[in-house]
């Protein structure tokens, strides 16, 4: 039902902002993920169209990869984000790994790293166990930053796809971004020679 509902209403929003009728099956959001909006993926597309102002079909294709591309950025600006809220239990872990297993012998290293475990747990779910814990945790010098640290280096393998991710949309929405800077040039400086009106 949600599906027909987004086919049906998105087409109607591209003839607001006038991609050509041929070309408005590709203009259709096919990025968005469950829980995405397309209400605010459509506000994307029309501040590009607005920014962009494409002429011909190949103006129009390239700004719909720049909105795809640009959708692609956001969101995975927005999976960093979940990735780092996500690891704060295994940082809290691995802290009181640390605390806990000081001038321990190794035999009781099992025994600290399942508390660990357990406390890091009820952390997140128990608002009075997350305040002791913070408490143990200030105690042992560890504060918010260290915390914040502890997390990029639980995350980091997931935190680097995502950058590599998110440079490699970057860098092809440059490209397209500057082959329309070109292209917008080069008809602004043809109707300056035959003197027609620049639109752009």
């Amino acid at each position: 039902m949600l599906n027909s509902k987004k086919s049906q209403t998105t087409p109607e929003r591209c003839r607001s902002v006038t991609v050509p009728p041929e070309l408005i099956p590709f203009s259709e959001p096919s990025v968005l993920l469950p829980g995405e909006s397309l209400h605010e993926f459509e506000a994307i597309r029309q501040m590009m169209v607005d920014d962009i102002r494409p002429e011909t079909n190949v103006e129009w294709l390239w700004t719909l990869d720049l909105v795809e591309l640009s959708w692609e950025i956001l969101r995975y600006r927005r999976l960093k984000k979940r990735i780092l809220d996500a690891h704060r239990v295994a940082a809290i872990e691995a802290i009181l790994q640390r605390l806990d297993g000081e001038g321990m012998p190794a035999e009781a290293m099992p025994m600290v790293r399942t508390r660990a475990r357990q406390a890091a747990a009820e952390w997140r779910v128990d608002q009075e166990a997350a305040i002791e814990i913070e408490a143990r945790l200030d105690r042992g010098g560890f504060d918010a930053i260290d915390i914040n640290a502890e997390v990029f280096v639980q995350a980091r393998e997931l935190f680097d796809m995502f950058d590599q991710l998110m440079i490699a949309a970057q860098r092809r929405r440059i490209g397209l971004l500057r082959e329309i800077s070109i292209r917008h040039e080069f008809v602004r400086r043809v109707r300056r020679v035959i003197g027609a009106p620049d639109s752009l």
